[in-house]
């Protein structure tokens, strides 16, 4: 009899467990009456992307007296959980959904689509307007704010800050959105001038970092890394790296220069996320609907050096190279 009572007060004390967990899970659901839920998707951590989303999150709080209950999913890398989370956002009953990246905005404007959910959907931090185009096509609840990118400068930039290099390494993720393929073959091709060759290494996880790029290093005198957030996810191995081998990371994005890459060239995200909120509060408090909102770009880049870092990344900046990067009209911090 003792067994069976111990039994039992053991499948209780589970049933009042998972019960616990289910509510934690939930409790986001819930929501004083009048409070606007609005509910975040991001792949990883990186400063790039929190930057995005206090943008967007300060703007909301900031332009109306409503009070929003903000909840973030964060995939952190893994493209399962990023799946499963964003089909939660989907059928959370939430007012709106906002996403940074690229394969946060496709998975989420899919499952819309797919599950016939009108919630407005509002996406940032994609590469170009022929990729964002296709999110508003593929669903008509969606709208947003995308980064054209800017390679040619990008890599005058490099050929001016190092005219001598020979070797320039990539480090992308070829899954990532739609269009890097697309970008390594341009910037290849662009700095054939320079007689610079662009090598690539393919990244599928950000744990692959150390294993595929160490070797390669040595003999390389750039690595670059564009708006990858697979890549960017694993920016400390790679500045540990290219410390270690005095090569120049250059990224694409102002926040890992921050970090601690020598080099950056980038948008400031959070103009990114503080466009996107403006649409946001359209959608919330004007009653527009996302079609009618068409997208919008940012497009104001600046360079930037991480003196921390730049000796240690062979780097050197003097007045002679400030005053041309002035005349490029390329901001510099």
């Amino acid at each position: 009899m003792k067994m069976y009572m111990n039994v039992v007060a053991v499948a209780v004390f589970a049933i009042a467990m998972v019960g616990l967990l289910f509510y934690k899970q939930n409790k986001h659901l819930e929501a004083p009456a009048g409070q606007i839920k609005i509910a975040i998707l991001t792949p990883t951590t990186h400063p790039a992307l929190q930057e995005i989303e206090r943008g967007f999150k300060e703007i909301v709080q900031e332009s109306d007296g409503k009070q929003c209950l903000f909840t973030t999913f964060n995939a952190n890398g893994n493209k399962t959980l990023l799946r499963a989370q964003a089909e939660e956002m989907v059928s959370g009953g939430y007012d709106l959904l906002f996403t940074i990246g690229a394969g946060c905005c496709q998975t989420i404007a899919e499952l819309l689509k797919k599950k016939n959910v009108a919630t407005p959907h509002i996406f940032t931090a994609v590469d170009g307007p022929e990729f964002a185009q296709s999110i508003m096509d593929l669903n008509t609840s969606s709208t947003g704010v995308y980064v054209k990118s800017d390679y040619k400068t990008e890599m005058d930039i490099v050929h001016l800050l190092k005219p001598n290099i020979k070797n320039m390494l990539l480090v992308y993720d070829p899954t990532h959105g739609v269009g890097l393929e697309k970008d390594k073959q341009e910037i290849a091709e662009y700095i054939k001038k320079f007689g610079i060759t662009l090598h690539a290494v393919e990244i599928y996880q950000t744990n692959e970092i150390q294993q595929k790029v160490a070797a390669l290093l040595p003999s390389m005198d750039v690595l670059l890394i564009l708006a990858d957030n697979t890549v960017v996810a694993g920016i400390d191995a790679l500045i540990t790296l290219c410390n270690r081998y005095g090569v120049t990371l250059f990224a694409s994005d102002l926040e890992s220069g921050k970090k601690g890459a020598a080099l950056a060239y980038g948008v400031t995200e959070y103009e990114s996320g503080s466009e996107a909120a403006q649409k946001a509060l359209e959608i919330l408090f004007d009653g527009k609907r996302p079609a009618e909102l068409g997208l919008r770009a940012v497009t104001k880049f600046r360079v930037a050096v991480n003196t921390a870092t730049a000796a240690m990344q062979n780097v050197i900046i003097d007045t002679q190279i400030v005053e041309q990067l002035k005349a490029m009209q390329v901001y510099h911090d």
